[in-house]
Order: C-alpha cells, then structure tokens, then sequence
C-alpha cells in the first residue's frame, strides 16, 4: 500500500503556483505530509513566469492588464505558461529518498517525461514523446510543458496537461514569443506549436478521467499504487493564504526586474549591455552594468531550471567585479560551473559566456 497522498481540486494556475505548491512544499520538506500528488482543474486562465525571469522581459504587462488575465512569478525554473481554463495541472511532491525519484534535473527531466509519454500513447492511441529539456510534444506541437524544483530533500515536478483548446492569440499577445526562443523549432508560432489532450485523443477527456490518467502516471514512473485521497489540512491552507499575500506583492513579481535590481546603483558614467541566447536548456537572457570597464552587477534570468535555486544568485555574485571582456567573463563561468553543488541541466559554459559575451557587444554608451 501507498502512503502518497493524492489531493483534487479547482484553481487557477497563478494562484496554486504562490499558494498551494510553497504550503505543499513546506509540510513535505518538514515532514508533516508524505510525499503528495496533487491535480488542480484550472477554473480561470492565467499566466505564471519562471522563478528567474523577469515580467516586464517576457510578459505584455499592458494586455494581460486590460484583458483581465492574472499573472504570477512562481517560485520554480522553466519560462511563461499560459494556462487555459478547463487545462490542468499534476503537481508532483515528493521526497527524494524514495529510490525511484530522481536526484538531478538532468535525470528527472526524461525519464519522467518520457514515462508519461508512455502513458499517452497506451492510453490514448497517439504518439507523444519527450522533447529536451522540459516539454511532451505531438508532431512538434507542445502538449505537457513543466517545470522542476529539487531542493531540500524534495523534488517539486509541476506538469501542465493541455487539455482543452485556448485562444492562442490571446495567450500569444499575452506572453509574445522571442525570435531567439523558436529558433531550432520547425513550428514558430503559437499556435502551430500548441496542441491539447482531446485534440490528440478524438474526444472529450472528463476530470475523472484525468485522475484515472494521473494515477496511471504515478504507478507507472514510480510504481506507487492505491494512493491516498485526501486534502490539505488546516495548517497547509493557512500557510497557502500567507504565501499567496507575499508572493503577489511588486517586491516579489519584480523581483528579477532590470529596474529594481539597479535603481539607485547606476551612477554618471556606467554603461549597460543586455544579451540573449537560446541552449538545450532554455533561454539566457544577461544584462551587465559596467563601471570603468568592470561589472558592478549582473542579472542572469532564464527559462531554464538551476539547481538549486539560489545558484542564479551565486553566479551573478561570481561575476561582480570582472573584468567587461569575454576571456574574464568566460574564467568566471568555467569557475562557476564546475562547483559540485550547482546544476545547470542544459546549459553550457559556452551558453552563459556567449549570452555575455552579446551583452558586452551591447555595452550603451555612458550615462
């Protein structure tokens, strides 16, 4: 028998994202709650951001405001993802002693994909499979995005099921698309890369069903059966409530904003250069202050998944005080990346050096 709890329910994603998943992380972490698989039915859409990105870099702030759609920074790695009413998403809590949870992102990333993947053609007839690093596509259309956060003695797997249609223009205008983010992909828009669950399958797909689907997932990657229906208890949603008041606030949305970061630092005289480049990984986007030819600050953001999460800070730490050329700013990388405590699943020292490198290039004159 399971002791995995297994909890339903109806919420958007922006709010689960800053509410239910820290309160779930937390009783697990401190071993309150067993490990936890939760699946919420998205009754809104909304959009979320990635822990290290940046709104006003990947967002259409203006339209999501007037179009009346919510809009979170959630507290793991991965880019924007639009999530339409009627979608879902399997949240997965669990603790990484159990000899079948993955330790690293590197592993975890295919190998629980790829299982699911499993599932949906065993279940529903279609070829799914696991594209690096963190989606299940059909034909290239993006079916299962997800996003991964191991820290703590807990992998956190977040896995958003398309299953309805949305209005991909919307969602498009919402969160419009970087050219560098499309560039190895065959299908560039939004809507040529997005497909749904009941698209694929030639039918409707209820929510009983999505949690028969759910189980079928857990029993198949991990091998875990007879879960455990159950809900949050009262300490769990009093601290979701608390987390939902802190993680709505500018302080933290903004958090990894270009204008708060500098704000006052910028001083007569300093330049600032900003690049971006695409990895296996995910999307680097670098911006460098410079004062006299060092970097003062740095600001590394990205869709891709660190681990753990505090390495982004690390890193932009190490390159404080470099020299504003490639062969320092590229000794600072090698350096970095060769801790034993950092994982940057996908992403190369050629990666970060290049996205700096572009920003050097960008340098703006002084002002």
């Amino acid at each position: 028998m399971s002791n995995w709890r297994f909890i339903v329910d109806h919420d958007n994603y922006a709010d689960f994202s800053v509410s239910v998943t820290p309160a779930v992380e937390k009783a697990v972490r401190e071993g309150r709650a067993p490990s936890t698989v939760y699946l919420s039915h998205f009754n809104s859409d909304s959009v979320t951001i990635g822990v290290n990105e940046d709104p006003e870099q990947v967002l259409d702030l203006d339209f999501c405001r007037d179009n009346g759609i919510a809009f979170r920074r959630r507290l793991n790695g991965g880019g924007p993802i639009y999530a339409g009413q009627g979608s879902a998403i399997i949240a997965l809590f669990l603790k990484t002693d159990h000899d079948r949870v993955p330790k690293t992102s590197a592993e975890a990333f295919p190998r629980i994909l790829g299982a699911i993947a499993e599932v949906l053609e065993r279940r529903y007839g279609f070829a799914a499979e696991y594209r690096p690093l963190n989606d299940i596509q059909v034909e290239g259309r993006k079916l299962v995005p997800t996003s991964l956060k191991i820290e703590d003695g807990v992998m956190t797997f977040r896995i958003v099921v398309n299953l309805k249609p949305m209005d991909t223009d919307l969602a498009g205008r919402a969160m419009p698309m970087p050219p560098e983010k499309v560039a190895d992909k065959e299908l560039k828009d939004l809507t040529s890369r997005f497909t749904w669950l009941e698209r694929e399958a030639g039918r409707e797909i209820t929510e009983s069903e999505l949690e028969a689907f759910t189980e079928d997932c857990v029993a198949h990657v991990f091998g875990e059966r007879d879960l455990v229906h159950a809900s949050l208890d009262s300490r769990e949603r009093g601290d979701a409530d608390t987390f939902r008041t802190e993680y709505e606030m500018d302080a933290w949305l903004y958090g990894k904003s270009e204008r708060n970061r500098f704000g006052a630092m910028i001083r007569p005289g300093d330049r600032v250069g900003r690049g971006v480049v695409k990895a296996v990984g995910g999307l680097i986007r670098t911006t460098l202050l410079v004062r006299d030819g060092s970097v003062v600050h740095a600001i590394v953001n990205g869709d891709w998944h660190p681990r753990p999460l505090d390495a982004i800070a690390w890193l932009e730490t190490a390159l404080e005080g470099a020299e504003a050329t490639p062969d320092a700013l590229g000794g600072r990388i090698d350096a970095f990346l060769a801790r034993s405590d950092v994982e940057f699943a996908g992403i190369e020292p050629a990666n970060l050096a290049a996205a700096l490198n572009k920003a050097v290039a960008d340098l703006t004159a002084p002002v």
